[in-house]
């Protein structure tokens, strides 16, 4: 057995004195490094379903000034469980914040890996297997959700047919749901909160009986209904941008899978291919 991580020994040390509740939540942050290392004390009180003073109490009975010193120590724990990564090499030179760029890559990787090592497999498998079997796929994206979603449908355009992004340039969402059936799949891609379009989106898609996937962040407390199937991501980032390189990536394993279950997709890429070349020849 591996020995314990230096902030568990640390935990363990101040345990005593910590009520019920505040025993939780030190048995989360021991748990869930990668969340309590970049989320607001809003956020963490929001998933765990606690006041915000909550959090504040508790760095506060741990011995730190607050929770933005609670959180730092988190980050610095969790940046150590990773081990140096030699893969990055970078020319330092004047003007040029390398430092910002190091960090950056490595919440990158540590996005990566949690975002697989918590991935609901069979739920990805299914989803797979249903939006290959389905007779039309509609991909949902709002904002910064809407050009995954567009990739999305690029990418299965080149797999097989029927299937559309939605809203499309100057139509309205309701154009291309309103006949959907059963024998369909949506493709919800919502990030950071559901908006009142995508959760009516959800709705309607529920009353038809379209069978629905969601790909969202892990910051979004799901209740998914009706069966609906979840996928989430880790979007975290050292700016004030989210990271969507492990949504991509999930996509893109999606994708992978879907190409297995297609039959003839290799033939239909293959023409896809043939016909691009043929169209960049003419003048």
């Amino acid at each position: 057995m591996s020995e314990p991580k230096p902030i568990h020994d640390w935990i363990a040390s101040k345990a005593e004195g910590l009520t019920a509740s505040e025993l939780r939540l030190v048995a989360h942050l021991g748990e869930h490094l990668e969340l309590w290392a970049f989320e607001s004390a809003a956020q963490l009180a929001g998933r765990l379903g606690v006041h915000r003073s909550s959090i504040v109490r508790l760095a506060q009975k741990l011995g730190l000034s607050g929770f933005p010193e609670l959180q730092t120590k988190a980050r610095d724990a969790l940046l150590k469980s990773f081990s140096p990564s030699d893969e990055l090499s970078l020319t330092r030179s004047a003007n040029v914040q390398v430092e910002m760029v190091e960090q950056i890559y490595q919440r990158e990787l540590m996005n990566l890996r949690q975002t697989y090592k918590y991935l609901d497999l069979p739920a990805l498998e299914a989803t797979a297997r249903e939006i290959a079997a389905a007779k039309r796929v509609v991909l949902f994206g709002r904002r910064f959700s809407y050009p995954i979603a567009q990739y999305l449908s690029l990418a299965l355009n080149t797999m097989r047919s029927g299937v559309r992004v939605t809203p499309e340039p100057g139509g309205t969402t309701i154009d291309t749901l309103f006949d959907l059936t059963p024998h369909d799949y949506a493709l919800i891609v919502s990030l950071r909160r559901h908006s009142p379009e995508v959760r009516r989106t959800i709705e309607f898609l529920g009353n038809l009986g379209v069978p629905q996937a969601l790909l969202t962040d892990v910051s979004i407390r799901v209740d998914p209904k009706r069966g609906m199937r979840v996928l989430q991501a880790y979007v975290g980032s050292t700016s004030v941008l989210d990271s969507y390189t492990a949504l991509i990536s999930v996509s893109h394993t999606l994708l992978s899978l879907i190409s297995q279950y297609i039959d003839g997709s290799q033939t239909r890429l293959e023409a896809t291919e043939k016909a691009w070349n043929s169209y960049n020849r003419l003048a």
